[in-house]
């Protein structure tokens, strides 16, 4: 068996052979990511993630075909998940654009800080991804942002937000979010919590939120 994503082990009706896999596919990320940010990816090999696992190549060979597809699941994990709190929360359509905005970038923005090697690992080494892996996760990323610009947009409509504010600026809330690990430690002065809030509070003003 191959596979290029991580997979939901509690995704419904997944059966417990699935599950089993999962979690096996899930392992492998997870070493991985940890190698591929501690050494880079160039400088890790199959060899070294088997050694981490204590497991034999040809067992990652039963769930990667190589390498890259490793990189390619690992640089998907948070894009992946961001994107299913995004539906979650576009679903509460009883909730204020306002509140929707915050709620997302409040959520991402701990998946950030809790997904920040594979953050990191995506944001550094994307580059040496298929060409047809970086188009499909480039894609997931474009769909977050044209979400939350379509999301702006019907607020600037509503007049919850500023008249003025393009939804464009969508990228720029992507951006603040994805960033986090550039400046975020959790040995710093601020905590996770605080730095969501100040994450939150500056896309309500990117978006004109009063």
């Amino acid at each position: 068996m191959s596979s290029d994503s991580m997979i939901n082990p509690r995704a419904p009706g997944a059966s417990l052979k699935s599950e089993f896999v999962a979690f096996k596919v899930n392992r492998i990320v997870e070493a991985a990511s940890h190698l591929f940010y501690e050494r880079g990816y160039s400088s890790c090999t199959l060899d070294n993630v088997a050694s981490q696992l204590s497991v034999t190549k040809p067992f990652l060979y039963s769930y990667f075909r190589n390498k890259e597809a490793i990189l390619a699941a690992i640089c998907e994990v948070g894009i992946s998940e961001a994107l299913a709190v995004l539906e979650d929360v576009l679903a509460h359509q009883h909730e204020s654009h306002r509140a929707r905005l915050a709620e997302v970038v409040r959520k991402v923005g701990r998946i950030v800080i809790d997904r920040q090697e594979y953050v990191v690992v995506y944001q550094r080494e994307m580059k040496h991804l298929s060409a047809d892996d970086y188009k499909r996760i480039l894609r997931l990323r474009h769909s977050f942002d044209h979400q939350i610009g379509t999301m702006i947009r019907e607020g600037v409509a509503s007049g919850e937000f500023r008249a003025d504010i393009d939804p464009f600026i969508a990228v720029w809330i992507g951006g603040l979010i994805s960033w986090i690990p550039t400046w975020y430690s959790p040995t710093g002065k601020r905590t996770a919590d605080e730095v969501i809030e100040y994450l939150v509070e500056a896309a309500l003003r990117l978006a004109g939120a009063e």
